[in-house]
C-alpha cells in the first residue's frame, strides 16, 4: 500500500463497506451521504486497478484484493483509533478501540466471560483480542504495543512494566466420579498415588502441580502433559487419571473435587501494563472492569 499516494481518509470508507457489504449501510454507519461513499470508493478502485467490491443480490461482496487489504487495513485503523483516543476523553460507549491482551488459559476463563457481559452493555462497539504470549515474550509485547495488558503470575521484570495483583486463585483435584478413589477422603498418600495430569504452556521445567508437591518434600511423575486445562478436564472425565487445576475451573465441571491435602499458596495473577500508558483513559477503564471483575471472584 503506498501511503504517499493514497488518500488516508479513504480507508475507514474501505473499511466500512467491507463490513457492512453495503454502500447504504456503510454511508450510515460512518454518517455520509451514500453518494459519499460510491465517490470514495471509485478513488480507490482507481488507485489499487480493482473493483475491490462486486455486486451480490441486494448488496456487495469484496473481491480478492479487498479481502487481502483488509487485514492490514484494519489494523493500521485501529492502531490510529488507539493513539487519537488514549490522549482525549475516552468514552466507552462510543468505542471502537481493539484491546489486546494476553492471559493463560485459566485466566482467560475466569475474566472474560464476565469482561464480554460487561461491555456488552457498556461498550458495545469496543473489541477485545484475547492471546496467550509466552512469559518471556511479554515485556517486548507491550512495550511494541502488540499488547496493552497482560495477566500473568508474578515475576515478570522490567523496567517499564506497572503492575497490580488481580486476584489469587485456589486449586484443587479433580479425578472421576467413577474413580477408585472417589468416595475416600483425599490424604496426602492417596494425592501422590494419582496418576496425574501436568498442565503447562511451557514445553519443558516444572509445571504449578509438581512445584507444590516439591515443597512438600514429595514428587510426582505426571503421566501427561498438557498446555490447557480444558482438554485435561475433559481426559479426567473419561479415565481415571488426575488434575490439580484452578478451583473455579474444576468446581462445576461433573467431576469429583477435592481441596489439596497440603498447605499451599494460591497462585497469584497480577496484572501488567507498560508504564508510559499508565494515564491512558481508556486503559484506565479496562483495568478498572478487570479489577472489579476479579474483586467479584474473589468474594464468590
Amino acid at each position: 500500500m503506498n501511503l504517499r499516494t493514497i488518500d488516508l481518509n479513504l480507508l475507514p470508507v474501505l473499511e466500512a463497506v467491507y463490513t457492512e457489504r453495503s454502500l447504504t449501510r456503510a454511508s450510515e454507519t460512518l454518517r455520509i451521504t451514500q453518494p459519499a461513499v460510491s465517490n470514495a470508493l471509485a478513488r480507490l478502485r482507481v488507485h489499487f486497478e480493482d473493483p475491490l467490491f462486486v455486486r451480490e443480490g441486494r448488496g456487495v461482496k469484496p473481491t480478492a484484493m479487498a479481502e487481502a487489504l483488509m487485514p492490514a487495513v484494519r489494523d493500521a485503523l485501529d492502531r490510529l483509533r488507539a493513539g487519537l483516543e488514549s490522549r482525549s476523553v475516552f468514552e466507552p460507549a462510543h468505542s471502537t478501540r481493539v484491546f489486546n491482551i494476553s492471559a493463560r488459559d485459566a485466566g482467560a476463563f475466569l475474566m472474560a466471560p464476565a469482561l464480554a457481559k460487561r461491555m456488552e452493555t457498556e461498550a458495545p462497539g469496543v473489541r477485545i483480542s484475547w492471546s496467550q504470549v509466552n512469559r518471556t515474550a511479554i515485556s517486548t509485547e507491550l512495550a511494541s504495543g502488540r499488547l496493552d495488558l497482560a495477566i500473568e503470575i508474578d515475576g515478570l521484570r522490567g523496567a517499564d512494566l506497572e503492575r497490580q495483583h488481580l486476584l489469587a486463585t485456589p486449586y484443587a483435584c479433580a479425578i472421576a466420579n467413577d474413580h477408585p478413589m472417589a468416595d475416600q477422603p483425599m490424604t496426602q498418600a492417596r494425592f501422590l498415588e494419582l496418576r496425574h495430569i501436568a498442565v503447562s504452556s511451557r514445553r519443558e521445567g516444572r509445571s504449578y502441580v509438581e512445584e507444590i508437591v516439591r515443597a512438600t518434600g514429595h514428587r510426582i511423575t505426571p503421566v501427561l502433559r498438557l498446555p490447557h486445562y480444558m482438554p485435561a478436564i475433559e481426559i479426567v472425565r473419561q479415565t481415571h487419571l488426575a488434575v490439580t487445576a484452578p478451583l473455579p475451573l474444576v468446581e462445576h465441571a461433573g467431576v469429583r473435587v477435592f481441596a489439596l491435602p497440603f498447605d499451599y499458596r494460591p497462585l497469584d495473577s497480577v496484572l501488567y501494563w507498560r508504564r508510559e500508558n499508565a494515564e491512558d483513559p481508556a486503559l484506565t477503564w479496562l483495568k478498572g472492569l478487570l479489577t472489579d471483575i476479579a474483586g467479584a471472584a474473589e468474594q464468590t
